[in-house]
């Protein structure tokens, strides 16, 4: 996929999630990460997601999702930079999780059916989404709904281990096209 497509999918992607997404996942972070990573994550997320990559020829829409980003993107960096905020965003968040369900119980039921691995409605979205490429053989497909899956799911074991299996599959279709993403590419001399 052509790098600015690539971007400006992300931008309506992650546009669509900004309520939903930490601080930590805005800046391409663990939530356990050193205080030094955070610069280091900003710098690279702030420069990947800049209005400016998607702004030529980008619709106003698409600008004004951009912008919207990128100070999100901004206001994580401002309150995981500070130490003492950042604590203060880490305790907000503890409290928010404090009622979550069962763990050791939906991992034992989602190892008998993959279907039921979803604990949360996002998450449960786009892992519906990974099966069904899953089904088609779409791998590709079927890996980057994994990703967004585990954004709202990070800990999700059996997520990870789909991940897993879903790039075993692409490797595997790689190699019975002799590595040509395109089966139909035409091999000159």
């Amino acid at each position: 996929m052509d790098a600015r497509l690539r971007t400006r999918f992300e931008v309506e992607v992650i546009s669509e999630l900004l309520g939903e997404l930490s601080h930590y996942q805005l800046l391409g972070l663990k939530s356990e990460c050193a205080q030094d990573e955070i610069d280091v994550g900003f710098r690279n997320e702030s420069r990947r997601l800049h209005p400016d990559r998607v702004a030529a020829g980008a619709t106003p829409e698409l600008k004004g999702k951009a912008n919207d980003v990128f100070k999100s993107i901004n206001e994580a960096y401002r309150v995981l930079r500070d130490p003492d905020l950042r604590r203060l965003y880490d305790q907000t968040r503890a409290a928010e999780r404090g009622g979550e369900e069962d763990e050791s119980r939906r991992s034992a039921e989602s190892v008998r059916d993959p279907s039921k691995a979803a604990r949360t409605p996002k998450g449960e979205k786009y892992w519906k989404m990974a099966l069904q490429c899953w089904e088609a053989k779409d791998y590709t497909g079927c890996k980057m709904q994994i990703q967004f899956a585990l954004t709202f799911e990070p800990n999700n074991e059996t997520f990870k281990e789909w991940q897993v299996k879903a790039q075993a599959g692409l490797d595997a279709k790689k190699k019975d096209t002799g590595g040509a993403g395109n089966s139909y590419r035409i091999r000159l001399g």
